[in-house]
């Protein structure tokens, strides 16, 4: 593979270049040296493709969804009309949060297995999973971090301060605590006068996450491969509820590690610069986790990398095992679940479709994740969204509702609270199941200045980004 136009990298940097890129071939990656290069040299993967038995035509098996149903569970007859929905780990939190222990990572499998049955093989379900959070309400974690022998995966509060930022023992137990670091973001409690709704409700004034209090715990990837190993072998591949199972094809990994110190030796070109999720560390944690472990910026850089290794590991066993990750589609890296959007705007629409149009696009080259743009619970430019994916779209492609996560609103309490309860939820529309054949054009012309068309076998497709009009029309 390829290191030309990678600038200002590091020796170390380019090594690691060189191992991804290993990785990258012997997983049968396509095009890894035109797409090193984003990824700013770290060992995460560059963007692939699925299974090649996942390649579909059919509109209604190109669409995606990530679905979170903190009430209760999602709806398994609407999951599996997608061609990929993807279950975060909040689904069912109202029921596992109050199960002693907690049963995540069971739910999770059970939702997977309601949605597989009716689904089908061309129905792919996604699980969640997180390499940088070590979650104990997944059972798989919780028994490693209740035991001694596996203390060295993960980080610790500072033994040099007291001052903390967040308690090191439970709220609802004093006398629970941990040496391990772990905040209380997104973490079940037991409801209080002052706090009776807390985001998962414990019962019995007890959370029950073994011996440890409830938290966010973070792996330690300086540990090098005894974990990676392990996080391999048990969060990825397992029989019971990872890929070893047979109703989950695949994940959404969340969240990442990002250190100023790589950000300026590449001159923020390294993957998840700048850092500012909160800051520099793990992401979505609380913003004073580096004093309270006490980490120096060098510590943050060797996790850093430490994880990026362990996530190109991952990747790579995922597509060895048949399976596929959100992380793997462009843009899609360092846990962003964001589509790609058509725009209204003339000169923008154009943009759009003269890059998609062209040999070499990464419309056919990879899958891409494209969003219907939303207003509320309707789609107001459903012809000119449909019209341009099925002008731009290559052998792999998948729409969706038009939001972070691509949640379609199909339950009666959407996802991270984004729309209003609806009863019914929102359907999907006639056109997702209508029959267009396959492309007869391997790529979208144009007819004329700012008019863009494709002959399908079922259908002729254009979309006047003069007017912004699109149409599709069957044979």
């Amino acid at each position: 593979v390829s290191t030309a136009g990678i600038t200002k990298q590091s020796p170390t940097m380019l090594a690691r270049l060189s191992m991804v890129a290993t990785i990258a071939i012997s997983a049968h990656v396509v095009g890894a040296s035109s797409l090193m290069a984003r990824n700013g040299g770290l060992g995460v993967m560059p963007p692939c493709n699925p299974p090649v038995s996942w390649q579909t035509w059919e509109m209604s098996r190109s669409t995606i969804s990530m679905q979170c149903n903190g009430s209760g569970w999602s709806s398994p007859e609407r999951g599996s009309q997608l061609g990929i929905v993807s279950y975060d780990w909040s689904n069912t939190k109202k029921q596992w949060a109050a199960t002693k222990p907690m049963n995540c990572e069971e739910n999770l499998v059970t939702q997977a297995e309601m949605t597989k049955k009716l689904g089908g093989p061309d129905n792919h379900v996604f699980v969640y999973r997180n390499v940088v959070k070590a979650l104990p309400w997944f059972t798989s974690v919780r028994k490693i971090l209740d035991d001694p022998a596996y203390s060295g995966f993960f980080l610790r509060f500072s033994t040099t301060t007291t001052n903390f930022s967040v308690p090191q023992c439970a709220p609802e137990d004093p006398k629970k605590c941990s040496v391990f670091y772990h905040d209380q973001e997104q973490t079940p409690e037991v409801p209080t006068a002052s706090q009776p709704h807390p985001d998962g409700s414990c019962t019995d004034d007890d959370c029950d996450c073994g011996t440890q209090p409830c938290g966010e715990y973070l792996f330690d990837h300086r540990n090098g491969t005894m974990l990676r190993d392990w996080i391999v072998n048990e969060l990825f591949l397992n029989k019971e509820a990872a890929l070893g199972n047979p109703a989950v094809d695949g994940f959404f990994i969340d969240d990442y590690w990002c250190s100023n110190l790589l950000c300026e030796e590449t001159n923020n070109q390294a993957g998840g610069c700048p850092c500012h999720d909160p800051v520099q560390g793990p992401t979505e944690v609380d913003k004073n986790s580096q004093h309270d472990m006490g980490l120096s910026d060098a510590d943050i850089k060797a996790i850093t990398l430490g994880w990026s290794d362990t996530m190109a590991a991952v990747e790579a066993a995922i597509i060895a095992n048949n399976g596929y990750t959100w992380s793997l589609v462009p843009k899609q890296q360092y846990a962003n679940a964001a589509p790609t959007k058509l725009s209204s705007d003339k000169a923008e629409c154009i943009a759009q479709l003269e890059d998609a149009c062209q040999e070499g696009s990464v419309w056919q080259d990879f899958p891409v994740l494209f969003g219907f743009t939303p207003n509320g619970t309707t789609l107001p430019q459903l012809k000119q969204d449909l019209a341009f994916f099925l002008l731009a779209r290559g052998p792999f492609a998948y729409a969706g509702w038009g939001v972070w996560g691509m949640t379609w609103p199909f339950n009666p309490e959407p996802a991270h609270g984004g729309l209003p309860p609806s009863p019914h939820g929102v359907a999907f529309p006639d056109e997702f199941s209508v029959d267009y054949g396959t492309p007869l054009d391997k790529l979208c012309t144009k007819k004329a200045p700012g008019v863009y068309q494709r002959r399908w076998s079922k259908a002729n497709v254009e979309l006047d980004c003069n007017t912004f009009t699109g149409s599709v029309t069957l044979l």
